[in-house]
């Protein structure tokens, strides 16, 4: 038997027959950009996220630099973001022609609020919490930094569709405004890529649903620099289908991260992820620590057991990066859980024998 790192087909077998229905329906009206599809999923995701508004887009990053741009960040600002997080975050910062500016990560993986302290200064602008590999990142002290600094929080929701706090604090409660990837792998992905941006700011809101069609409120009349970012009508109609199931594919997850973790926390040779603060954590990844990463992950494979990476690279140290300040900077746990993180199979519909499969060969090769 061999365990994939993700099957998707899984999930997706029971809505195809409709999903091909309503393509063919937007072919033959011609409804390509907008259209009710994308405003139903747009209302469906508000509700889901207690959010007062949801503005699609064509992906995560373009989320994140809609959310900048709406906020007037840009070139001479600085944001704080944490270095171990997909690159997407930094690029984003970056594209609006702002400067990202690096922190280490705490023992949760998370952004080090202790650290982005440090590095506030005039120039600072805005910090972006990921909530990295399902749960929150420590939000309520993040709020209290950036409201002291007078500064914006905004929230990289990329991995985090569905968690709460320990106070029942969903994301985007504590920020301005959060940003979601829908790229297929995600809790919640579409069958290409997308985005969005939830807030409770109407002007911002506004904004950002101008910006995604070049600057234009209106036809012809553009009030602002923007650009072409806008979510595909079949992916409204599909993301709308899934985030029916999302609540009981998340619950899922959190049963085989149950699972894992009380199966291998007398494992020797590894370290288990850690639950901040009795964080409602939704398990996009479940990610351990071993040593010999590589030969670790090879071995699993000739055992049955894909396994992957998130991440092998901090961002500052990313070639992209080269040029950075920060380049040659040690930020130490970032630097150090880079060199041994190994993340394990996880998704909705995953069998019993596959996941005790991944329990039995992370076992043995810990020996």
């Amino acid at each position: 038997m061999f365990v994939p790192f993700n099957d998707l087909t899984r999930i997706h077998k029971p809505i195809i027959k409709d999903s091909l229905r309503v393509f063919e329906k937007i072919v033959n009206e011609s409804q390509f950009v907008l259209n009710s599809y994308v405003k139903e999923f747009e209302n469906d995701f508000a509700k889901y996220t207690n959010q007062k508004y949801a503005i699609s887009c064509a992906n995560g990053t373009d989320a994140i630099e809609l959310i900048l741009r709406a906020l007037d960040i840009g070139k001479g600002d600085e944001v704080i973001l944490p270095t171990n997080s997909y690159i997407a975050t930094s690029t984003a910062v970056s594209r609006a022609g702002a400067t990202p500016i690096f922190v280490d990560n705490d023992k949760f993986y998370l952004i080090n609020c202790t650290e982005v302290e440090k590095y506030i200064n005039k120039k600072t602008k805005a910090i972006i919490a990921v909530n990295l590999y399902g749960q929150m990142a420590n939000l309520k002290s993040l709020s209290r930094i950036s409201k002291k600094a007078d500064i914006y929080l905004i929230e990289d929701a990329a991995q985090s569709h569905g968690a709460e706090d320990c106070y029942g604090k969903k994301v985007g409660d504590y920020s301005v405004a959060a940003s979601y990837s829908f790229y297929p792998g995600k809790n919640l992905g579409a069958w290409g890529d997308g985005g969005a941006v939830t807030t409770n700011s109407k002007k911002i809101a506004n904004k950002i649903t101008a910006l995604r069609s070049h600057g234009s409120e209106k036809k012809y009349i553009h009030k602002y620099q923007g650009f072409n970012s806008r979510l595909q009508p079949f992916q409204g109609y599909v993301l709308s289908e899934k985030l029916k199931e999302l609540h009981k594919w998340n619950s899922e997850r959190n049963e085989i991260a149950e699972t894992y973790t009380k199966s291998l926390s007398t494992t020797k040779n590894i370290s288990l992820p850690q639950i901040f603060d009795e964080n409602k954590h939704v398990w996009h990844l479940y990610v351990i620590r071993v040593k010999n990463r590589n030969s670790f992950i090879d071995n699993a494979l000739k055992e049955g057991v894909e396994l992957s990476i998130h991440y092998p690279i901090p961002i500052h140290k990313q070639m992209a990066y080269q040029k950075h300040h920060q380049h040659e900077s040690k930020i130490e746990n970032a630097q150090n859980y880079a060199k041994n993180l190994v993340t394990l199979p996880i998704f909705p519909k995953m069998k019993k024998t596959e996941i005790n499969k991944v329990i039995k060969t992370v076992q043995k090769l810990t020996l």
